[in-house]
C-alpha cells in the first residue's frame, strides 16, 4: 500500500513539475528584435467611397449623338466606372439597363456606349441607321445614373448589372444622388 501511495505522489508532483517548468518558460521575456522594413505610407483620415449621380442628357447632330461631362473630382486609374440609362418607370418602379445597351428597331439597331477617363466621361449613340430619324423618346432629356467604384470595392464575383445591389454596396440612398444636365 505504501508503494502504490507513493506512485501516486510521484505522479503529481511530476505534473506539477512539468506545469511549472511550462509556467517559468512562456513567462519569460526576451530582448526585443530588430525592426521590421518600414512600410509604405497610406493617408491619414481618407475614406474611401464611391460617387454616384446622374445625368440628364439630350442628343442630337450637333453633338455628333454624344454628350461629354467632367467629375468634378479626379478618380484613381484603378477605379470602375458604370453607367446605367433610365428605361422607363413599371408599377412605379424605375427600370435601370447598364451600358452598352443595344435597341433593335425596324430601320436597324443603334446602341447607347460610353467611355471615361480619369477626369471625364462621354456617354454617345451609334448606330446603323440615320439617328436623326429617332423619335424624341429616344435622343431627348435621356437620364443616365453614373456609379464610380473604388477599386477596393471590386471584387471579381460582382454583378455589376444589378444596380440596386452596387448602390447597396457603396451605401447610397437615392436622395442623396444629385442630378446634373449636359
Amino acid at each position: 500500500m505504501f508503494d502504490s501511495m507513493m506512485t501516486k505522489m510521484n505522479s503529481i508532483d511530476r505534473w506539477s513539475l512539468i506545469a511549472l517548468v511550462a509556467g517559468l518558460l512562456f513567462s519569460c521575456e526576451g530582448p526585443m528584435g530588430p525592426a521590421g522594413p518600414p512600410g509604405i505610407d497610406g493617408l491619414d483620415g481618407v475614406n474611401i467611397v464611391g460617387e454616384v449621380f446622374e445625368v440628364d442628357a439630350t442628343f442630337n447632330q450637333q453633338g455628333e449623338f454624344s454628350v461629354f461631362g467632367e467629375y468634378g473630382f479626379e478618380i484613381l486609374e484603378s477605379d470602375k466606372v458604370l453607367i446605367y440609362r433610365l428605361d422607363g418607370v413599371v408599377e412605379g418602379m424605375d427600370v435601370w439597363t447598364p451600358l452598352p445597351r443595344t435597341v433593335f428597331r425596324e430601320n436597324g439597331i443603334f446602341n447607347y456606349s460610353y467611355d471615361f477617363t480619369v477626369v471625364d466621361f462621354s456617354i454617345y449613340m451609334e448606330g446603323n441607321f440615320d439617328l436623326r430619324t429617332l423619335g424624341p423618346e429616344w435622343v431627348q432629356n435621356q437620364i443616365f445614373r453614373v456609379l464610380i467604384l473604388p477599386a477596393d470595392f471590386i471584387s471579381g464575383r460582382m454583378d455589376f448589372n444589378d444596380m440596386d445591389a452596387m448602390l447597396r454596396m457603396l451605401d447610397v440612398q437615392e436622395s442623396d444622388i444629385r442630378r446634373i444636365v449636359l
